[in-house]
């Protein structure tokens, strides 16, 4: 099928550098939308790397009441106030046409009504919207101008709650696509951003290394049970994460088994730095956001 371009198609399509047309992927679509036809076109573009060597590392811990927290103590996007509460009206909605299809088809009716419904669809689409908004802005941010990320690697297929709802409200977040689209944003700015292992690193205390599940006595606090250092709980995790590059001694562990071993060394050397003994402080100490600038981790 010929396709004539307009003067700013060509502009677009052309590379500045080499003045000549982009070498087009196999990404095409045709598409027809209120009686016009859309070609949309897309081609590979080689971005060089901009991060310069042994620039700091800015943790990024990656969640659902904040999509993304880093170790500056920012936080950017969220899923709970209204796409929490459009998620609910839709839940409630395709559970009602569950039970009218079940009714249906018990009487014998065989055309039966879908559960789908375009209100999901399009909350879906908003859903990842915000969370490419959110990550725009952490990269885009002045304070992280010339550092590299470090992010932790999920596997959303592999978490399961026993409520039916939290599993919906899982799903509904789009949690796995926010790493997706870190890795993406980093390839399009030129900025270097790491994959790293997450296993405890909501539990791990970023002052003495305790790691208990204990230490999380609520979603958004964090509380060591050893030191009694005190920060909200995304923070101290995305401190964990940026500490985590280059960790040879964690990667070489095989299963999360492992990786607690390991850590709960680091604590007991801690303990001996501190010259702490197996009871724990009396005194609570609390962080600030600002206590872990870019530049020193």
């Amino acid at each position: 099928m010929p396709v004539k371009l307009a003067a700013y198609h060509k502009v677009a399509l052309t590379d500045p550098k080499t003045q000549q047309v982009r070498k087009l992927n196999s990404s095409v679509q045709l598409n027809k939308r209120d009686g016009v036809w859309w070609l949309t076109l897309s081609y590979d573009e080689e971005v060089t790397q901009e991060t310069v060597p042994g620039a700091p590392v800015v943790g990024i811990d990656v969640g659902i009441a904040n999509f993304v927290t880093t170790s500056t103590g920012k936080h950017y996007g969220s899923f709970h106030k209204h796409l929490r509460d459009r998620h609910k009206r839709d839940r409630a909605k395709r559970r009602r046409k569950a039970k009218l299809r079940a009714c249906l088809k018990k009487k014998g009716v065989k055309q039966l009504p879908s559960t789908s419904s375009r209100t999901g669809q399009k909350l879906m689409r908003h859903t990842r919207h915000e969370i490419n908004c959110a990550v725009n802005q952490c990269f885009t941010d002045p304070e992280h101008e010339g550092v590299q990320f470090a992010y932790e690697q999920l596997s959303v297929a592999s978490m399961r709650f026993k409520a039916r709802a939290q599993n919906a409200y899982l799903r509904a977040s789009h949690l796995g696509h926010i790493p997706q689209q870190i890795a993406w944003n980093s390839q399009k700015r030129g900025v270097e951003a790491t994959p790293v292992i997450s296993a405890y690193s909501s539990q791990e205390c970023s002052v003495c290394h305790y790691t208990d599940r204990k230490n999380r006595p609520d979603q958004r606090t964090f509380h060591c049970q050893v030191c009694g250092f005190e920060a909200h709980a995304d923070y101290n995790a995305s401190v964990n994460l940026s500490r985590r590059v280059g960790d040879r001694q964690l990667r070489a562990c095989r299963d999360r088994t492992a990786i607690k071993a390991v850590l709960m060394q680091r604590h007991e050397a801690w303990k001996q730095q501190q010259g702490v003994g197996n009871t724990s402080l009396v005194t609570r100490r609390s962080r600030g956001h600002s206590s872990f600038p870019a530049s020193s981790i």
